[in-house]
């Protein structure tokens, strides 16, 4: 717990007890063409990564969001429901315009109606800084926390990342009070993981007056 392992992600889900972690929240490769180095990231491939990958985390996760990217997102399961990050200013070009929005497909069952907290919009507002963190695709921290509150409401939670990258989901879960798992199967991205982790943890420490 409170973890980042280097391997590859089926090895490790496979080994975990049904149910066993509350939230799975993962930006999986998305078939575009996308240079993560060893990994050639194909439509093909992705084909093949998510009918291995999916069967696992919807039996491993209580809730499962992930960002596909838009472009192929009918590759995947029928989702419960489809969230969307939303960013009013664009991000990029589709063949129909800029894109204002990143869909986020969820299973199972919204944590704040099951807990009996009411409803809460299905859409999240975000921007889409640039962030690089030596990673082709890091996500903004500030929008994954946000994703992170709306799929996940008790601080004991346990949020699986099965594609961590550069660590954004295992920080927002430690600033949000979450445990974490992170798996990733670059060492070179575990290890950037790691120090963005530990810097995080640090800089807690130190705004907290213990470091």
């Amino acid at each position: 717990m409170n973890e980042i392992i280097c391997a590859d992600c089926l090895d490790i889900l496979k080994s975990m007890p049904d149910k066993s972690v509350d939230l799975v929240l993962t930006d999986p490769p998305y078939g575009i063409g996308v240079d993560y180095g060893a990994y050639e990231d194909s439509q093909d491939n992705l084909r093949e990564l998510i009918a291995k990958f999916m069967p696992e985390v919807l039996r491993v996760g209580k809730v499962v969001a992930l960002t596909p990217g838009n472009k192929n997102i009918f590759l995947y399961p029928k989702p419960d429901w489809i969230l969307s990050w939303v960013v009013p200013a664009g991000t990029g070009m589709s063949c129909w315009g800029f894109v204002c929005w990143h869909a986020i497909l969820v299973y199972g069952k919204d944590p704040y109606l099951t807990n009996n907290l009411g409803s809460r919009p299905d859409i999240i507002l975000g921007d889409n800084l640039r962030v690089i963190h030596d990673h082709p695709c890091a996500k903004p921290l500030n929008v994954w926390k946000k994703i992170l509150e709306r799929c996940s409401v008790k601080e004991s939670d346990v949020v699986l990342d099965p594609f961590a990258g550069s660590g954004t989901t295992c920080i927002a879960a430690k600033i949000l009070g979450r445990k974490y798992i992170g798996i990733e199967i670059s060492p070179v991205y575990a290890e950037i993981a790691r120090k963005r982790v530990e810097q995080a943890q640090y800089e807690e420490r130190l705004f907290a007056g213990t470091a």
